[in-house]
């Protein structure tokens, strides 16, 4: 059996229409890092690979966002910057900055990236929006970052045309994000909000997949009843009302953004049938599917 950690990505070629966008994606993905495996995994382009020993320089922006685990970032190669990376943070790298991450060797990381390019990113930039003595942020609230980065993996999958614009899209979303949206000093949470941050992630992964919740627990290693508590107390929601949630909004965009039709839109989102995703779609919208793929209502409503 491979001991490969769980990834999906894909690297993209730009054109000429994508450049002339603004901003682009070069990359995206996710990994899920077991504690003690090692880091960073193989089978990435050469340009992309570092050992910690010497660590990286890249020519472009990139998006990390860490939903398990812990880690650590350095920057800066005169003199090198550490900063403690904690579940429900992300940072930032920047071009022709050194730099070198990895997670904790005990707790591993579910890591989601994002590469960018683009004169709207340079802009960015240029204006101080994003500056490397600031690379890490510490979101406030993480569950857009979750639907943003969800949809970019999901975006991924279909392989449409022009994929990188429309992850370049996104990526705007996911900047404003960061900038509106958290503190770029890392926040103290005591253990009981890393973990629902944790669990947040998982929740939020594999949405077209049945998930064990006691499961989950177990690999963040508390007690179901602990974490179904401490869930309730932090978000105001259940587990399982979280994760509809999350199911409902993607239904909701894909609905908008997509001609797939209802019953693969079902599937997609972990439905077991056409007919029982209508049901809960009409009792928690008011309408149903097709009525709300007619009618010009936003994408993500609660």
């Amino acid at each position: 059996m491979s001991d490969a950690p769980k990834s999906f990505y894909r690297y993209l070629l730009a054109d000429s229409k994508d450049r002339d966008w603004g901003i682009y994606a070069t990359s995206a993905g996710y990994v899920d890092i077991a504690p003690g495996a090692p880091y960073p995994p193989a089978g990435h382009p050469k340009r992309y690979t570092f050992q910690w020993a010497n660590g990286r320089e890249l020519d472009e922006v990139q998006l990390h966002f860490i939903t398990r685990g812990s880690g650590v970032l350095e920057t800066g190669r005169a003199a090198p910057r550490q900063q403690t990376i904690a579940p429900g943070q992300a940072f930032m790298l920047f071009p022709h900055v050194w730099h070198r991450y990895a997670p904790r060797m005990e707790t591993g990381w579910f890591e989601y990236w994002l590469g960018l390019k683009g004169d709207y990113v340079e802009r960015l930039l240029e204006r101080t929006f994003f500056t490397p003595d600031e690379p890490v942020f510490a979101p406030a609230n993480t569950d857009p970052l979750l639907r943003l980065f969800s949809e970019v993996v999901a975006c991924l999958r279909r392989h449409p045309e022009g994929t990188s614009r429309i992850l370049g899209s996104l990526a705007s979303l996911i900047l404003a994000e960061l900038h509106v949206g958290t503190t770029t000093s890392p926040a103290g949470e005591n253990r009981t909000e890393q973990l629902v941050h944790e669990a947040k992630g998982m929740l939020a992964q594999h949405l077209e997949l049945e998930l064990d919740l006691e499961l989950l627990a177990g690999k963040l290693r508390v007690g179901y009843h602990w974490l179904r508590r401490a869930f309730k107390q932090e978000t105001g929601q259940s587990l399982h009302q979280y994760r509809l949630q999350l199911r409902m909004n993607r239904a909701k965009f894909l609905l908008k953004k997509s001609d797939i039709t209802i019953e693969q839109i079902a599937l997609q989102t972990g439905f077991e049938s056409p007919y029982y995703f209508s049901q809960i779609f009409k009792r928690k919208t008011g309408c149903s599917p097709r009525d709300w793929r007619r009618e010009d209502v936003p994408i993500i409503a609660h």
